[in-house]
């Protein structure tokens, strides 16, 4: 089994995974295929500075308002 990086990139990019709620949003919302989101995922390559600092507005801002979260987000209980 391969190591996965940790470094402030992949910690970044795997806390915006969450913020927007799946690795298919998030590679919608960076403009990439899934599979080279991965490979930074897995700090098999860097992202260029400018998806890097696209994700890191997505983490400082928190959880998305519609259309990246409001389907998302379930029925009230």
């Amino acid at each position: 089994m391969q190591a996965v990086a940790d470094n402030s990139v992949t910690r970044t990019l795997a806390l915006a995974l969450i913020t927007i709620g799946g690795r298919a949003y998030l590679a919608e919302y960076l403009g990439v295929r899934e599979s080279l989101l991965q490979e930074w995922l897995d700090g098999e390559r860097h992202p260029p500075t400018l998806i890097y600092v696209r994700a890191l507005d997505l983490v400082a801002n928190g959880p998305f308002t519609p259309p990246w979260g409001k389907e998302r987000r379930g029925r009230p209980r």
